[in-house]
């Protein structure tokens, strides 16, 4: 069995092979160490076409974790052939110029939440929003592909290339991304009803399923960016008629609690906390963290400093009030001497050395 570098510089060459067999122009197969949002590094592959900007690519780590399992070398080199040779096939084709193009990409940004810590090193090279521990990053959608889509994160590198601030890719991100994800929300009952048909028969309509709520995209794909869409947390308030708690599902999803339904805030972390340790798949977690907003004073926050928050409101002296008493004293003292009886004024007697005339 070949070890990771010969594997490597084997690999390499015959799927190079294989590829222009099938007519493709290659200019190179590169291995090197990648990260994408949200997931763990990994060594890359990357296919570079002749004429062209754009090229598929693939966890190579795992192609080498395949042939160490079956050591069927050709099944493995197969698998890679196909699915990169579909790809290319499929693949859309745009001018190199475009990506720095601002006109061109603005109507194709889309919003999507990250989790900040697991992309700190990321995060260092992409323009960014954070909203606490969530960091909402910015997409340019290139097409649909039989296997998912052709996008690219937006780059700082690519900002400083189109002149084009950050705030300003921010606000067409805001009108463009509800264009292309457009927000859909459901009701906790409706959604595990789509899910499974007989759900009638776990849960009943009327239930608490039906006050909490699902928010994500239409296509249900990164639809927990919908957080930072414009006025979307307030809508949802106004829905519920009450402020509420928001709960990350996944990259994909968020659910919105009503404060009235959320008695014990540690209950609903350890809740999350699990649910991401036994359901969620790593790539896709979002945050362990509870969040809270308030449509009142338009704050989005983690639900232990709302809670912190209000504590010291409720605790803190009202100004008002003191301002309003000390008012209040001052003026029952003016009215006593307004109503104090007047003492008759004598004149003073003059000194001894005084002459009067």
């Amino acid at each position: 069995m070949m070890n990771y570098e010969e594997f490597k510089e084997k690999f390499t060459e015959d799927l190079k092979t294989n590829l222009e067999a099938k007519g493709h122009d290659i200019a190179s197969i590169d291995i090197a160490p990648s990260q994408k949002l949200n997931q763990d590094g990994y060594d890359a592959i990357s296919v570079k076409l002749e004429n062209s900007m754009m090229g598929p690519s693939g966890n190579f780590s795992n192609l080498f974790a395949a042939y160490e399992k079956t050591d069927d070398y050709d099944l493995v080199l197969n698998h890679a052939t196909r699915m990169m040779d579909d790809a290319i096939s499929n693949m859309p084709s745009y001018d190199a110029n475009q990506l720095t193009d601002y006109d061109f990409i603005k109507d194709k940004l889309v919003l999507e939440a990250v989790n900040a810590e697991k992309n700190a090193s990321l995060l260092e090279k992409v323009p960014h929003k954070d909203m606490e521990d969530i960091a909402i990053v910015y997409r340019v959608l290139l097409g649909q592909m039989d296997d998912g889509i052709a996008s690219v994160v937006v780059t700082n590198e690519m900002l400083e290339k189109m002149d084009i601030t950050k705030d300003q890719l921010h606000q067409d991100a805001l009108i463009s991304s509800p264009e292309i994800r457009p927000v859909e929300v459901n009701t906790l009952f409706g959604t595990i009803a789509e899910l499974i048909p007989d759900a009638g028969f776990m849960i009943q309509a009327g239930g608490p399923e039906d006050q909490i709520l699902v928010g994500t995209v239409a296509d249900k794909h990164h639809g927990a960016g919908v957080i930072a869409y414009e006025g979307f947390l307030d809508e949802q308030a106004k829905k519920m008629g009450e402020d509420f708690y928001i709960i990350p599902c996944s990259i994909h999803e968020v659910l919105l609690v009503p404060e009235s339904m959320a008695h014990d805030i540690n209950a609903l972390k350890d809740m999350i906390s699990d649910v991401n340790s036994c359901e969620v798949p790593p790539e896709d977690i979002l945050s362990d963290n509870l969040y809270h907003y308030d449509s009142k004073e338009k704050v989005f926050e983690l639900a232990e400093n709302f809670k912190e928050r209000i504590a010291t409101k409720e605790h803190a002296p009202d100004k008002e009030a003191e301002k309003e008493s000390a008012v209040g004293k001052l003026k029952k003292t003016q009215d006593k001497v307004k109503e104090a009886p007047k003492k008759e004024h004598k004149p003073k007697s003059k000194d001894k050395g005084e002459m009067a005339i």
